[in-house]
Formats: C-alpha cells, sequence, structure tokens
C-alpha cells in the first residue's frame, strides 16, 4: 500500500494492482522510493529542495503524459511536474505526491529550410541550442544550459537575444498540451488561440506541454562578446556607464552586470555585453565596455555562440543551494547605485552574487495584452541571489537577499519576472506582479481548461469563480 497526498491536503491510498495497472498502459518508467533511479530524476537542480515524490511518472511520450494525468486525477493525487527541473522554489517536486516527469521527452528536430525547431517538453536550453546550431540558427533561451526548455518559455524566456528577437514565447509558433483532463491537444493562433495566449508567459498553470514549436533566426555560429572587471569601488561609475550604455546600444546587443567575489577574494562587478547576428564595425559598437574606466581584467573577441550561452553555468551548477528574490527596473539613477552597490559590499559569503540582466528592445514592442507576458516595459531584472555549501549556515545569507530585495524595492516597476520568483511566502503572492492587468483573462482561462486547479504546483493562478 503506498500512501500519496492528495490535492486537497489528505493522504490517499494506492492499491499495488493499480500500479501495475499502470505500468501495462505505460511507455515509460513508474518509480517508487525503493526503485533504481528515484533518487537521480527526484533530484533537481537546487539542492536546497530535498523532497521524496511517492510515485515518480518518467514519461517516454504525450501518451503517456496523458496516461499519468488521468491517473491522478481520478484519484484526486496531488501532482507536480517536471520538465528541467531549474526552477529556484523547487516546484517540480511535491512531498509524497506523484511526479510526472518529461526528462525523457528531450527530442529536438530542426528544419532549417523553413526555419523551425520542435522541442520535446523535457529538453534543456542546451539540447536545443546545440541542435539550432548545427544549421547557424538559434531562437531566444536563457543563460545556463541545463534550464529547461519548458519551464522557462511558459514563463516567458529572457535571453542575450531578446531585445532582436523578443522573449522566447514570442517565438513560439504552436504548444501540444495535456490538460487537465488528460486530453491531447494544440495551442496556436489558429488552434484554441485563448490558450496559447495564457502559455505565452501566464507559465505551467493550465496544462502539460510536450512539444514547443519555435520560429529560428539565422545568426551563424559565433558572437562578438564584450567584458570588463572592475574593483568594487570604482562600481559606481561602471553602472553609471552600463546605465547609459546598455538601452542605446544596438538590438543586437545583450548587456548584462554580475557583483560578485574573485578567486582571490577582491569583491568586483563585472559587466558584459554580447553583439549576435552578423554586422559590419561589431568590435566598435562593444569597445566602450571594454575601454571605459581602468578595469582589471578585459576580453573583446568573437567566441562561438554556444560556448557564449554556457557562460553562466559556472555560476550556477547542479547540486549548489540557492535562494533570490528579484525585482524589475526600469534604470538605476545615481542615487540609487550607492545603495545597491552598499548591499553588495555586506555580502556574507564569497559563492553569492548580485545579478542585472537586461530586458528591453523587442520585448518592448509586443503590447502589454497581447501576450500574457504583461511587465515589457522593464530594462533589467535585478536578482540578489544567495549560494551556498550543504553544511553552510544559510541564515545570514537568505536574510542578506531579503534586505537588499526590500532596499531595491522603492527603485523598482512592481512588477516581476514570473521565472523568477521563488520559495518563500511573499513570492507566492506576487504573481499578480508577474501578470498585471493580463491577471483577469488568465483567471478565466484557467476557469475553463482546469476549474479545479488541477495544476497547482507553479506560480499558480487561481480559477476565477463560475
Amino acid at each position: 500500500m503506498i500512501e500519496v497526498r492528495g490535492m486537497t491536503g489528505g493522504m490517499a491510498r494506492l492499491e499495488p494492482g493499480s500500479l501495475d495497472a499502470l505500468r501495462g498502459r505505460f511507455q515509460g518508467q513508474v518509480l517508487l522510493p525503493a526503485d533504481d533511479g528515484y533518487d537521480e530524476a527526484r533530484t533537481v537542480w537546487n539542492a536546497a529542495v530535498d523532497k521524496r515524490p511517492a510515485l515518480i511518472l518518467r514519461c517516454a511520450d504525450a501518451d503517456d503524459v496523458a496516461e499519468a494525468v488521468k491517473f491522478a486525477r481520478s484519484r484526486g493525487l496531488l501532482v507536480s511536474v517536471r520538465c528541467g527541473g531549474h526552477n529556484a522554489a523547487g516546484k517540480a517536486v511535491a512531498d509524497k505526491g506523484i511526479m510526472i516527469d518529461l526528462t525523457l521527452m528531450n527530442r529536438v528536430e530542426v528544419d532549417p529550410a523553413i526555419k523551425i525547431a520542435v522541442v520535446g517538453g523535457g529538453a534543456r536550453l542546451g539540447d536545443f541550442d546545440r541542435a539550432a546550431q548545427e544549421h547557424g540558427l538559434a531562437t531566444t533561451a536563457g543563460v545556463v544550459t541545463h534550464t529547461g526548455v519548458g519551464g522557462l518559455t511558459l514563463g516567458g524566456g529572457v535571453g542575450i537575444l531578446a531585445r532582436k528577437y523578443g522573449l522566447a514565447c514570442d517565438n513560439l509558433l504552436s504548444i501540444d498540451l495535456v490538460t487537465a483532463e488528460g486530453e491531447r491537444l494544440v495551442a496556436s493562433e489558429d488552434e484554441n488561440p485563448d490558450l496559447f495566449w495564457a502559455l505565452r508567459g501566464g507559465g505551467g498553470n493550465f496544462g502539460i506541454a510536450t512539444a514547443f514549436r519555435f520560429r529560428l533566426h539565422e545568426i551563424g555560429r559565433k558572437a562578438w562578446f564584450a567584458a570588463a572587471t572592475h574593483p568594487l569601488e570604482k562600481s559606481f561609475g561602471v553602472l553609471k556607464f552600463l546605465m547609459d550604455y546598455a538601452p542605446s546600444a544596438p538590438r543586437e546587443v545583450a548587456s548584462k552586470a554580475v557583483f560578485a567575489t574573485a578567486e582571490d577574494g577582491a569583491r568586483v562587478v563585472t559587466i558584459g555585453a554580447t553583439h549576435v547576428a552578423p554586422v559590419e564595425n561589431v568590435p566598435t559598437v562593444l569597445r566602450p565596455v571594454v575601454e571605459h574606466g581602468s578595469p582589471l581584467v578585459t576580453r573583446l573577441e568573437e567566441r562561438p555562440y554556444l560556448d557564449i550561452q554556457s557562460d553562466a553555468d559556472l555560476r550556477f551548477p547542479y547540486g549548489q543551494h540557492y535562494y533570490w528574490k528579484t525585482h524589475l527596473i526600469r534604470a538605476l539613477p545615481d542615487e540609487v547605485l550607492d545603495v545597491l552597490i552598499g548591499c553588495f559590499a555586506r555580502v556574507p559569503n564569497h559563492r553569492s552574487m548580485i545579478i542585472l540582466q537586461q530586458f528591453g528592445g523587442a520585448v518592448a514592442d509586443v503590447a502589454t495584452d497581447a501576450t500574457a507576458f504583461a511587465n515589457r516595459d522593464a530594462e533589467f531584472d535585478f536578482i540578489p541571489t544567495a549560494v551556498w555549501h550543504e553544511g553552510e549556515d544559510s541564515g545570514p545569507l537568505i536574510e542578506w537577499v531579503r534586505q537588499t530585495w526590500a532596499a531595491m524595492k522603492p527603485f523598482a516597476t512592481g512588477g516581476v519576472y514570473l521565472n523568477s520568483l521563488g520559495s518563500d511566502e511573499e513570492d507566492e503572492r506576487r504573481v499578480g506582479e508577474a501578470t498585471g492587468a493580463n491577471m483577469a483573462r488568465l483567471r478565466d482561462i484557467k476557469a475553463r481548461y482546469d476549474p479545479d486547479n488541477f495544476f497547482r504546483l507553479n506560480a499558480n493562478i487561481e480559477p476565477s469563480a463560475r
């Protein structure tokens, strides 16, 4: 007898015979806690998440996903969904729940003639980038290669191509979905267009995406990259420069800043910019990044796009503990820079950091109500991030993140990037800040496709009253 948590919080029991029957209909793996592969399947990127599902259903295809949904729904069981397992809040895993795991569904098929990719719901960004780059193609993806394509895209999807080509969700042509009833359907501009609207930035609240069709862009296999590292005491002028440079640079350029601790223990700020798509005079466009001030180290070079896409992997490896809170901002005026620099000066360990990731450009070309992604007026995502090892005292680190976030709140837009929401109660209440004026429509769509809130372990949008 297996005890499984129900949707309403109580416990239900599964008879062994019901699992035997499921195995007979299932092409993938049905894993119990004692089975080989269970611990690997339940482990996610953030080691601060250590949960034990009662049952893991590793789906081989969309039919398996539909079977898993019907099995759980008919018994009123709590379900979580894993595509890449990269969400910091760890909502892909639920203690005593059922995990529907898509990681076996990681195929990527690219048609270079029509510049379209079909990407499985369990694929990671590295899978997608590598397949597209075989043909010199790409579309907007995130900045860490082991992020899941599904979670990133459903929440919007920001990366170094966003200023030129828009968000990942802006490059979607269609999504194959399994609904809360276990029904398979397609969402696109022509089929179920209301659902397609909601899936582009509304998160994984409306069903399980088993495949995505993306529009690709010709970018070649290399891009120009510039970076300059400065001591923290020089960071006021460096950030002031970046606030002028980043929004005014050509749309092919995506900028960022990272406050971190160097190997010698010195606290530094690094500004970086990547120029995609072949054009003339790229070094000239990027040269101000490396020529401003007196940097400690600079880089200005043409590099493989795949290498640039994997740069952040070293900062965000699997198996570390993570906690963050974020704000969207339009700019950092001079009076804010000292606040930000002072916050980083108090960082408690050498692994934690503050990141500014650029939005802007083509992201803002799309109307706020054209997709569910509402916060298109932001220029940067501000992300203070605590990183620590097992056994290290997390209390001061988490408090540092919260204090830094609070100090910057008066200067934020009031919005938040859905994919950046964390696990604490305050972030749970911030879903409305991510969806903005689109919330009412999202709740109505949720009520049509999932009125019982079966898919609730996510950035949850509750259905409107019927």
